[in-house]
């Protein structure tokens, strides 16, 4: 056989291809299952991108960047519902279940430093660096999103999705309802909260996804 003609044929690479990571996938509550990327089914999540800030602003010195990156559109600041949480953030309108919000900004380091720190995974499901957002002028507007006390009021889960950390709405947002999302248990109990009244029946877990929130506080 002529060795000219062998030489045209196109290769065959006959190795294995890899297999996502766990973050390239995401949930679908309608599915009630990890799907990758997005769902070909029910369509991708609603994505809301931060507002843009430019380099000037019309806004005094003493109001943070965080706050000027909010969606205002459909999000506002308010002093939150919670005592002594401080400001928190609300819905302008009603949000349909499965809108994300983000990536959430903030400092990279190593250990956890604040209350504001998110812990990011790596592609072996094993801890990376934290995102802290301690700063309001190095962060965005998701620190003031305040955590929920039971599950009844949680309408936020995050997850993380290729190395960033989102918020998604798990549920119908009515107007001016604050966005509440869960922290993670040694967060909660910083704060007091009583994991066996906040923990939720199994029907609920089920249905919006437990291990959506692998990117835990701590302190």
């Amino acid at each position: 056989m002529d060795r000219r003609i062998l030489r045209c044929k196109p290769r065959v690479c006959y190795s294995e291809v890899e297999e996502p990571s766990l973050d390239e996938y995401v949930f679908c509550e309608k599915c009630a299952d990890f799907v990758y990327e997005y769902c070909s089914i029910h369509g991708a999540l609603l994505v809301i991108p931060d507002d843009k800030v430019p380099a000037k602003t019309s806004f005094p010195d003493f109001v943070p960047r965080a706050a000027l990156t909010i969606p205002r559109v459909f999000l506002h600041i308010a002093p939150s519902i919670i005592p002594g949480a401080g400001l928190g953030v609300f819905s302008t309108l009603t949000l349909p279940s499965g809108v994300r919000f983000g990536p959430y900004r903030g400092k990279r380091v190593k250990d956890i430093e604040s209350s504001y720190c998110w812990q990011i995974r790596d592609s072996n499901n094993k801890w990376s660096y934290a995102l802290d957002a301690s700063d309001p002028n190095d962060s965005n507007w998701m620190r003031y999103v305040n955590c929920s006390r039971h599950w009844l009021e949680q309408n936020l889960i995050a997850y993380q999705y290729q190395g960033q950390l989102y918020y998604r709405t798990i549920k119908i947002i009515p107007r001016f309802t604050e966005l509440l999302v869960f922290y993670g248990a040694e967060f909660a109990a910083s704060l007091h909260i009583d994991l066996r009244n906040y923990n939720s029946p199994a029907s609920y877990v089920q249905k919006f996804g437990k291990y959506c929130i692998y990117a835990n506080t701590n302190f």
